[in-house]
């Protein structure tokens, strides 16, 4: 159906409904967006903070977790190793004994072979002494990295609570130059075996700067690493009294403006610990206060949008939109009363006026438009029911009939119905590349019905382009034009190949559609008419090509193209884009 141009028509207005402000709604709006962008930034803000605090929390406990672990293990390293040769070498207990000054040496030699080789196969031992008569003489096995000021410190250390302590079990910690350790002693009447352990280690690979990491034993903390920490405000503070580390619980704890991470060890009443100042920087990091700037910013600057849309916009737009109504209204000579200063709107108001100024001359070019699109149709309806195609097909129905094929007359005419159910529905201005290739292999059986001689039309299409859309009879229109004019034009066997793929670009996808024979191809005349950006018809040659020609411009515009050539027959190709931009 003709569809109506509004310009200069006047129908029945329906009933006015309330007018609203314009002002009210661009101000309203404005700040509608300031507070919706504020709500989903202080959450988006919200939401990374809370993220942040679970991840540094969750480090902070596996890290206190793996240091435990590998204390954990280092002491059961110790005490396995000072348990065997405490309870289970006889060389030790010879010691003890000293029969002869050669026995004593030859125990002490062999005891010394068993600490260089238990210190060089457990990496978690520090090291390994030896005390004998009456823990005044000491042997001892250490690694490379133990220094000779803290070797000395540990020997000294070691001689002083064996003579000091009763017990046959003997553990301490002790702080010395350059580490903090851990000892076990075992000891048999004057002789006694043991080792140390370094409790910094098993410390996090990246460890926090302010922070404080160190081993809490018998209500004592002894630091094993600290960084730039302010979790002293005074130099020789103590960091934590025993009455706070008593008050420790496993997990986070957070006392005397201190966040404290313990973690209990299984054995020898031992914790270790990660201390913290209370500050800010714990629950957010730099970029989150970046963000918080950069919201306070937002606001500054959308109360200023807001000033701006209201004085500078809204005012100004309110006057153009009463022009607008007087236009609506039939008067075409419009003034503008707000005062403007943005350049923009004024090139509207000046657009405005050279608008009202062009109208007669678009009214003139919408009228042509339509009467050409009128025309197309007209042509394109006279295609649709060609009189000799159809009539053909009743007089092949009669002699099919007449001649008794009863078989190929029933068949023959509901192809036939197919082919007229197609061609004569309603509005079907575009239909499916499945649709219109059913119809073409319809409209092949019909021939090779009607006539005797041979033809054949292979299809290749992908898959993905079976439910695009195209024009209506654009694959039909080159069908027909081969079996009207190729296949007499050879002996041989007609041939028709359509393909038809899907071309993906940086512009959008595009159907490519191919049509050829094998038949004497176009004439070199109807090549140069329909190759042409706007096609013109020529004594009647190429009346269905042109006339889609014409359809696909109005359905697509510029955005399609086609190129006819001859090579072994005719030729067709066309590019259209995935989707119409017009559809009637």
């Amino acid at each position: 159906m003709k569809k109506k141009s509004n310009i200069g028509y006047c129908a029945e207005e329906p009933a006015r409904q309330k007018m609203i402000s314009l002002k009210r709604q661009i101000v309203g709006a404005t700040w509608f967006f300031i507070i919706v962008v504020a709500l989903l930034l202080f959450t988006f803000l919200i939401s990374m903070i809370s993220s942040y605090q679970k991840k540094a929390d969750e480090k902070r406990s596996k890290d206190m977790i793996a240091y435990a672990e590998t204390l954990e293990n280092n002491l059961t390293e110790l005490r396995d190793v000072t348990g065997e040769i405490y309870s289970q070498n006889s060389a030790f207990d010879g010691i003890n004994v000293y029969p002869s000054a050669a026995e004593k040496w030859n125990n002490v030699y062999d005891l010394l072979n068993v600490l260089h080789i238990q210190v060089k196969s457990n990496k978690g031992i520090a090291g390994l002494f030896l005390y004998c008569d009456s823990f005044d003489w000491v042997q001892y096995a250490v690694n490379e990295k133990m220094s000779f000021t803290d070797k000395e410190a540990l020997k000294k250390a070691g001689e002083a609570a064996l003579k000091n302590n009763d017990g046959v079990y003997i553990t301490f910690p002790l702080f010395t130059e350059k580490d903090t350790w851990y000892s076990v002693y075992m000891k048999k009447a004057s002789a006694a075996v043991g080792g140390c352990i370094q409790l910094s280690q098993g410390l996090p690979e990246e460890k926090e700067q302010t922070a404080v990491y160190g081993v809490i034993s018998e209500g004592q903390l002894y630091e094993t690493w600290s960084g730039d920490s302010s979790v002293k405000d005074i130099e020789n503070e103590t960091l934590i009294s025993s009455d706070q580390i008593s008050q420790l619980l496993p997990g986070e704890n957070h006392i005397d403006g201190k966040v404290i991470y313990l973690h209990q060890l299984n054995s020898d009443d031992l914790a270790v610990v990660e201390i913290l100042p209370e500050s800010i920087w714990l629950y957010i990091d730099k970029i989150h206060a970046v963000l918080m700037i950069l919201i306070i910013l937002f606001f500054l600057a959308a109360f200023r949008l807001q000033q701006f849309v209201y004085y500078e916009l809204s005012r100004p737009l309110e006057d153009m939109s009463g022009a607008l109504e007087n236009i609506q209204a039939g008067v075409w000579e419009v003034h503008f009363s707000a005062s403007n200063r943005i350049s923009e709107i004024e090139d509207v108001r000046q657009s405005v006026k050279t608008l009202l100024a062009e109208i007669e001359q678009y009214k003139i070019r919408f009228y042509e438009e339509e009467l050409e699109k009128a025309k197309i149709h007209r042509q394109y309806l006279q295609l649709q029911l060609a009189p000799h195609f159809y009539t053909n097909c009743l007089k092949n129905a009669y002699y099919m009939l007449a001649l008794k094929e009863y078989d190929n007359a029933e068949i023959f005419l509901q192809r036939l119905s197919v082919h007229l159910r197609y061609l004569l529905q309603k509005d079907a201005a575009f239909v499916t590349v499945e649709q219109e290739l059913d119809f073409v292999e319809n409209y092949v059986d019909m021939q090779k019905l009607m006539t005797s001689k041979s033809l054949s039309c292979r299809i290749s299409a992908d898959e993905e382009v079976m439910h695009k859309e195209i024009p209506i009879l654009t694959l039909q229109t080159f069908v027909e034009n081969s079996v009207k004019y190729a296949r007499d034009a050879k002996g041989s066997q007609l041939l028709i190949e359509i393909c038809i793929k899907l071309r993906k670009t940086e512009d959008g996808n595009y159907l490519d559609i191919t049509v050829r024979d094998n038949g004497q191809g176009y004439p070199q005349e109807l090549l140069d008419a329909v190759n042409q950006q706007n096609p013109i018809e020529k004594e009647g040659l190429g009346v269905g090509i042109i006339n889609l020609q014409k359809r696909i411009q109005i359905f697509y515009g510029d955005n399609a193209s086609w190129y006819f050539e001859n090579g072994d027959g005719a030729v067709s190709e066309l590019v259209l884009p995935e989707k119409s931009e017009v559809r009637e």
